[in-house]
């Protein structure tokens, strides 16, 4: 009787157990990282895009790069999305350069009318007067 009831015990235990496994790998991160073209120019973008992009929801990593005009962004699947990022990102007025924008048009000097540049915004809401 007491081996049938340690025996018992013992798989009630062990389903348990697997079962904590299961739960833990779903709530795992599933992780993605993207690496944006902007049109970042000076270290005071860069650190606008820092004081906003790596406190949001999802984001575990942001890393810009000024002279490649990169901004890479490493989030949680789960809680954010690209879309979402470059909503952000445009939020502070930084542009990103989308597959339809040929070699860059989007970035630098152009007009709401150049064919690539539909549906997103072009006032660029700060002073570039600064020395870099």
């Amino acid at each position: 009787m007491k081996k049938i009831l340690f025996v018992m015990a013992a798989l009630i235990l062990g389903m348990s157990a697997s079962s904590a496994q299961v739960t833990e790998k779903s709530k795992k991160a599933k992780v993605e990282t993207v690496k944006f073209t902007t049109n970042l120019d000076c270290e005071n973008c860069a650190k606008k895009i820092l004081n906003v992009i790596p406190f949001k929801k999802g984001v575990k990593d942001c890393v810009v790069d000024v002279p490649t005009k990169t901004v890479e962004v490493t989030f949680d699947t789960r809680k954010t999305n690209r879309e979402k990022l470059v909503e952000e990102l445009r939020k502070i007025d930084v542009l990103v350069v989308t597959p339809e924008c040929k070699a860059g048009a989007c970035v630098g000097e152009h007009t709401k009318e150049d064919a690539c540049c539909s549906g997103h915004d072009h006032s660029h809401g700060h002073d570039h007067s600064h020395s870099h």
